[in-house]
């Protein structure tokens, strides 16, 4: 038996249109933004509201470590500090005061779990309105926060790694 050789035959201008096809393909596929991968991590802030008690707003030039307390909805609060994980992947950060301090400020993020006790906090932008009013910070590449979680009862302890 004779061996079985089979071969492709392109011609130059069809090896040529390869080439480039191939070229354009990888070129397009590298300049992609990477996704960022599920994790299996629960999500235990989907969803929840939360007082943030000292440490002030979660921000990149922000402090160290943040106590927070849930927000109860019958809880008559004037000034504060809070941080709302409004999905899966949203939060914003933003303050609260009483008639006399009208300088407001609203941080905008997504935030994933890279462990079961750990999150990362990508700061979008930062918008202040009222008295301090100053075109919003557009953050691209977006700043990065990572924090480990700690669950005290019914507080949580954030601590900047």
């Amino acid at each position: 038996m004779g061996k079985n050789t089979s071969q492709i035959k392109l011609s130059e201008e069809e090896a040529v249109k390869v080439i480039l096809l191939s070229i354009i393909l990888v070129l397009f596929t590298s300049c992609k933004n990477p996704e960022r991968k599920k994790t299996n991590f629960p999500n235990k802030l989907k969803n929840t509201y939360w007082i943030i008690d000292s440490g002030g707003l979660i921000a990149p030039d922000g402090n160290t470590t943040y106590e927070l307390s849930k927000r109860v909805d019958s809880a008559l609060i004037l000034n504060f500090h809070a941080v709302n994980f409004v999905d899966e992947e949203k939060f914003e950060s933003f303050d609260s005061w009483e008639c006399g301090n009208d300088c407001f400020t609203e941080i905008y993020g997504r935030y994933y779990f890279v462990q079961a006790n750990q999150i990362e906090m990508e700061v979008d932008s930062i918008h202040k309105s009222g008295t301090c009013e100053a075109p919003a910070k557009i953050f691209k590449p977006a700043k990065v926060m990572t924090f480990d979680m700690v669950e005290k009862g019914m507080q949580l302890q954030f601590i900047r790694v």
